[in-house]
């Protein structure tokens, strides 16, 4: 099943967080001289205009936006962040882009996209990317119509021992939550110096509530089997839209689509620098943008 797109939540509150971190490492990891691979295994359009079908951005982006422009101080996360948007032409930038506006023509860019439409549109955009004038000095860049997870392996170790992994999936398919553990641990098993980000729902919804989704349970369990992994050198990063008592009988609200009360990461290997704009970052969100509910663990 091919239904989920990027461009129907773009710019959402989970999309804030998400971009924020993985921003915020790639900027990290590129202050070193060493080669970088970059790798997004769901990576979407790349681009995204938002409006029409998309009205979730007005809790997530749009309210970013409008904090920062009514003078509150931002932190120093966010601002990078905002930057980053800032200068993609008037189109949000999903996480392809602000891979490709960070890393440096010594570094490699994969980006794996598996749904028809929104290929043909990465493919587009990304070579903008590399066109004289818009893109001189980009990194190699690559787009791959494939199954991003199932792909990891044929990639590492890279050369340099370096590497930003983003593992970005709907969690729609019952079978993510074996494939993409399974994965995850060959992957890490051949590369485990890599900095990941793994992305995933925190939902509370009957089964039947969306086609072939998991059971409300399954997705309270996975953050524990993603540490699993890698149980020394890692983060847990959960933050909250609703109220989770709400999700459950307004699953189709503005802050929490498809039943979700808020979503998490989680990172192996992270920037030593990211767990004090974290704690900065993560109260002004919960305010601007959440429940005011938020968690951070740190091993």
């Amino acid at each position: 099943m091919l239904s989920y797109r990027h461009s129907f939540h773009a710019g959402n509150a989970a999309d804030v967080l998400k971009h924020m971190v993985f921003a915020w490492c790639a900027g990290y990891l590129t202050k070193k001289e060493k080669p970088l691979l970059c790798v997004d295994t769901h990576a979407g359009a790349g681009l995204y205009k938002l409006g029409g079908q998309n009205r979730e951005w007005e809790g997530g982006f749009g309210r970013l936006k409008a904090a920062a422009s009514g003078g509150r101080r931002i932190p120093a996360m966010a601002a990078f962040y905002l930057e980053l948007a800032a200068a993609s032409e008037g189109l949000y930038p999903g996480s392809p882009v602000i891979a490709a506006k960070l890393l440096r023509p010594r570094d490699r860019l994969v980006c794996f996209e598996l749904h028809p439409a929104d290929y043909e549109l990465l493919k587009e955009n990304l070579e903008r990317l590399k066109l004289p004038g818009s893109g001189k000095g980009a990194p190699g860049i690559e787009s791959l119509k494939a199954d991003g997870p199932a792909s990891l392996k044929s990639l590492l170790p890279p050369p340099s021992r370096r590497g930003l992994i983003l593992v970005d999936p709907s969690w729609e398919e019952k079978n993510e939550f074996q494939t993409i553990p399974a994965a995850l641990a060959e992957a890490l098993r051949r590369f485990p110096q890599g900095t990941y980000i793994i992305w995933y729902p925190l939902l509370l919804m009957p089964k039947d509530t969306i086609k072939d989704a998991p059971e409300a349970e399954h997705s309270e369990t996975l953050p524990e089997t993603l540490l699993k992994l890698f149980p020394a050198g890692n983060c847990c990063i959960e933050f909250h839209t609703a109220p989770r008592s709400s999700a459950a009988f307004f699953p189709h609200t503005g802050t929490s689509p498809r039943g979700m009360y808020g979503s998490g990461l989680v990172v192996y290997n992270p920037p030593w620098t990211l767990k004090a704009a974290l704690e900065e970052a993560l109260p002004f969100l919960a305010e601007v943008l959440g429940s005011g509910d938020w968690r951070l663990e740190w091993k």
